[in-house]
């Protein structure tokens, strides 16, 4: 099974990025966000090994390119997520890969190395934090600080949804903070699929439910390419989120 052969990549590709960060190189690209040799790294351990688990299949990560999907399926990568809190020396960082088959994410997972956290989640699968299933998400209401939103989030929306919106600065942590009920629910502003892919997985499973800011519930086969994904909502059904109303 696919989603059991991502714990052992994802292990191998932190003993990675523990080695060379002891030479740790940073650099800043042209958007402003940084990078560093292991995120170079860890996508080339990666890539090869993946796709020779799924011969044919596409695949996007976020240091090296984008090759489109094909019945084979497609791979999203994103080797460090929080690369500023990693070359900070900060513990909110992860590893995290997800598969695709036909426009649907199939498997996914997040390893959160400085935490000791492995989550894996398959369709209709069920999520799984070292092995132990996740607990559903209740439904209802979110209140005060118990909402995540990245910086663009925080500076589009700020004042409009419910509570103070908090960042972390990792997708993949936000979400497996979500899908372990330390948070209520996350917003998105600029993303893409490879941050985010994983997350999603392990969150439906959960029982939370990902939608887009104007309600609509969210496809991911509309962001098979290099564009980010539209802002999405994940978190618990029936809330007091208010879709649609948002400026």
């Amino acid at each position: 099974m696919i989603t059991d052969s991502l714990e052992p990549l994802l292990r191998e590709a932190a003993a990675i990025a523990v080695e060379l960060r002891r030479g740790l190189l940073v650099e800043q690209k042209k958007d402003s966000s940084l990078v560093t040799n292991v995120d170079r790294a860890i996508e080339q351990f990666l890539k090869p090994r993946l796709l020779e688990m799924t011969p044919g299949a596409g695949f996007y990560g976020e240091e090296y390119g984008h090759t489109a999907g094909t019945e084979a399926g497609y791979w999203v990568v994103d080797p460090v997520d929080g690369t500023s809190n990693f070359a900070f020396g900060q513990p909110l960082w992860g590893i995290t890969a997800a598969f695709l088959r036909n426009g649907v994410i199939e498997s996914g997972a997040i390893f959160l190395p400085e935490l000791g956290e492995m989550y894996l989640a398959s369709r209709e699968g069920g999520a799984f934090l070292n092995g132990e299933r996740l607990a559903d998400i209740p439904g209802g209401a979110i209140a005060e600080t118990e909402l995540l939103g990245n910086s663009d989030s925080q500076i589009h929306f700020l004042g409009q949804t419910p509570g103070k919106m908090r960042h972390i600065g990792s997708f993949v942590v936000e979400s497996a903070f979500v899908a372990t009920q330390r948070y209520r629910a996350l917003m998105t502003g600029t993303i893409r699929l490879y941050d985010c892919a994983a997350g999603i997985l392990l969150c439906r499973e959960a029982g939370a439910e990902v939608r887009y800011l104007t309600g609509d519930v969210f496809d991911e086969s509309r962001h098979m390419g290099v564009e980010p994904c539209d802002p999405f909502y994940m978190g618990p059904r029936e809330s007091n989120f208010p879709f649609g109303e948002l400026k």
